[in-house]
This record gives C-alpha cells, structure tokens and sequence, in this order.
C-alpha cells in the first residue's frame, strides 16, 4: 500500500525525482528497479552527472553529491549494486499507479497555486498601474 509522501517544499523534490525515474527516455541511465517497486537504480553515474542533474532543477542538487544528500534527508536508502551502478530505495516511493495518480495531482496541484500567485501578482500590477494613473492625474491638476 502506498501512502502519501510529505507535501510541502519536499514535494517538488518528489515531483521532479518521480518525472525523471518514470521518463522511459532516460532508463538507460536511471530507471524503476526491475526487482523492486520501491525502488529506483542509476545505472549510468556518469551520464547522471552530465547529462541529468545539471538539466533538472536544483531541487535535485546540481551535482551527485548534493543528489545523494537530498535523496538521504528525504529517507531513501542506498544499497550499491555494481561498478557505476547504485540503487535508491523508498517504501513511499513505488512505481504504481496510484503514485502516478498522487504525482498528477500534486503536480496539478502545484500548477493551480503557480496561476493563483500569477493572478494575484497581475491584480497587484494592475491596482499600481490605477494607482499611478490616479497619481499623475492629480499632479497635472493646476488649480
């Protein structure tokens, strides 16, 4: 049974962490465990460091290091798997469908709040933009 990760600033590190482990594109380098469901292996370190981390956000850290810190804080555990190889596991983060359920929807969630702060920062520029017509209207009254 799955239950349901922290939400919050940790959320994005899940969000981005699920999208990137699910992209079929890029299983030669990281990819679901085919033994585990909970977990996922990086199969090519370096290709991980090259071409991924500086690509996603720094939600992820931009190098392994601060890859593999984040994956440690947020309880993944590592368990080596061969030369280059590392495997992560998590017993919330599984491959299912109801993780890409709750994925979908914290991503949607996240996108509402996203063009909620755009509205509201559209609101604030339109009331100073008012503002400042009012103001100049007031300073080209000569009376």
């Amino acid at each position: 049974m799955v239950r349901k990760l922290p939400t919050g600033s940790s959320s994005s590190f899940y969000l981005q962490l699920y999208q990137i482990v699910d992209d079929r594109s890029s299983d030669p380098i990281i990819s679901w465990s085919k033994s585990n469901t909970n977990s996922f292996v990086v199969w090519d370190l370096k290709k991980l460091r090259s071409d991924i981390l500086p690509k996603s956000s720094s939600v992820l850290g931009r190098n392994f290091m601060e890859f593999s810190a984040k994956l440690r804080s947020h309880g993944f555990k590592t368990v080596v798997k061969g030369p280059g190889e590392l495997e992560f596991s998590h017993d919330d983060f599984a491959r299912s469908p109801l993780m890409k359920k709750m994925m979908a929807k914290a991503l949607s969630e996240k996108i509402e709040r996203f063009d909620a702060q755009i509205k509201a920062m559209k609101c604030r520029l339109k009331a100073k933009k008012a503002s400042l017509r009012v103001e100049t209207l007031f300073q080209n009254l000569r009376i």
